[in-house]
């Protein structure tokens, strides 16, 4: 009866144990530009093409931001980056609040553009082609918590890190 009882217990625990034993998909939040916003490439959603990339860059906006009376932490940009013809699409832009809630994304996908130079599409270019990697001293952020807790103080300094 005890064995039964157990395994019961167990069957029960393994029917529940779905719901808690999934964890969020890991992040690695690359910090790139420092200006209105703090933007860090999602390096691992960085999906290849031959060389062309696609993949999302999260734009942090600075404390207390809020937006019809609500806050937000920023929002995820879509890139798809043509390596070789350094050009961009824009695919939508998704908003993220403060409580974690995305979405949902807006805008459609525009013409390919060539990437400006100085901002945060030349800055994500040159580490997602290119390899290079700002700001060594800053760490890769886990989460988008992290990288709201980065970005912020930045933004307010005004100053670039190393």
């Amino acid at each position: 009866m005890r064995r039964a009882g157990n395994a019961l217990l167990t069957g029960i625990l393994l029917i529940a144990a779905p719901a808690h034993a999934q964890s969020p998909a890991k992040l690695a939040l690359k910090l790139v530009d420092v200006g209105r916003y703090a933007a860090f490439v999602d390096e691992t959603g960085i999906a290849w093409t031959g060389r062309t990339a696609k993949l999302r860059v999260l734009q942090v906006v600075e404390i207390d931001f809020i937006a019809a009376g609500e806050a937000y932490w920023g929002g995820w940009q879509v890139f798809s980056i043509d390596c070789d013809a350094r050009t961009l699409v824009r695919g939508g832009y998704a908003s993220l609040r403060a409580n974690g809630r995305e979405g949902p994304l807006s805008g459609g996908s525009t013409k390919a553009e060539t990437i400006p130079s100085g901002g945060m599409e030349e800055a994500t270019a040159h580490l997602v082609c290119d390899g290079h990697a700002p700001f060594p001293a800053v760490p890769v952020a886990q989460s988008v918590e992290q990288a709201v807790e980065i970005g912020r103080p930045l933004i307010e300094s005004g100053l670039e890190p190393n």
